[in-house]
């Protein structure tokens, strides 16, 4: 069974209150009503919780609509607030909708009743679905946010390993291959190899030279041993020498080492 429709009534008169209850279940709006009459038994309703629309008399003893929004509104914002007034004004009418109510309707047009209730329903239905889904977006704004942040460590991670390996591995044994053609060429009988030798010497340079630049670009190990600004100094000066500039590097001392 559908769950009723929690109205809270403000209303005085008891015969316009039970007018009220007619209408709305004769148009079959299945709801359970609390009726009160002032504003500390209004304000006491309202912190209880649990109320789905208010319904409210523009004028009663001591108490009034405008005010009533003004204490629904900042107990409970997202509850729908309709009017009902058999003396409400254009200009009232004008001033409750600029402070808040959701619609007025007359009392000498009890008709227009259900359909605003519905409409203000529906309106509220419909912040619900828009609320969570902004939710899921956010969630799912999160999660892409955690899976790139660990694609960009993978990446990392996979640069810096690389870049040890081409360092360490392939510039080790380079250089011992460099250091066995240099001892090649200073032994004897050797006059006639030198050509070659010398060749080879100058390739191996020149593949040493390669795979520190390549090392270098992939994951610079100053990035690792001490942090981005010192890294960042050495890139702008290594590049700015590259292409015959002076360049100054300035950074703001910041609080925390940044990853």
């Amino acid at each position: 069974m559908k769950s009723p429709l929690h109205i809270l009534h403000l209303e005085d008169d008891p015969n316009d209150a039970a007018l009220v209850r007619s209408t709305l279940e004769t148009e079959g709006v299945h709801c359970a009503i609390t009726r009160v009459q002032s504003r500390d038994d209004f304000s006491a309703a309202l912190e209880r919780g649990g109320i789905d629309l208010i319904l409210s008399d523009f004028s009663l003893p001591g108490f009034d609509g405008l005010s009533a929004i003004k204490i629904a509104h900042a107990c409970c914002p997202d509850v729908p607030f309709i009017l009902l007034s058999g003396t409400l004004g254009e200009e009232r009418a004008i001033d409750s909708l600029q402070n808040g109510a959701t619609d007025y309707v007359l009392k000498q047009r009890l008709s227009r009743l259900v359909p605003s209730v519905r409409r203000a329903m529906r309106e509220v239905a419909g912040r619900v679905e828009r609320k969570l889904a902004e939710k899921k977006r956010a969630e799912y704004s999160r999660k892409l946010q955690v899976l790139s942040r660990r694609l960009v460590e993978a990446q990392e991670t996979e640069r810096r390993n690389l870049a040890r390996e081409l360092h360490d591995e392939i510039g080790q044994s380079l250089t011992v291959a460099q250091i066995n053609l240099q001892a090649l060429l200073q032994s004897p009988g050797s006059k006639a190899l030198e050509p070659r030798l010398q060749e080879c010497l100058a390739v191996i340079e020149r593949v040493l030279e390669q795979v520190d630049g390549i090392s270098l670009n992939l994951r610079p190990s100053i990035l690792d041993d001490l942090g981005l600004e010192p890294a960042l100094r050495w890139f702008t000066e290594r590049q700015a020498a590259l292409i015959g500039l002076t360049a100054t590097f300035h950074a703001d001392a910041g609080q925390h080492v940044v990853p």
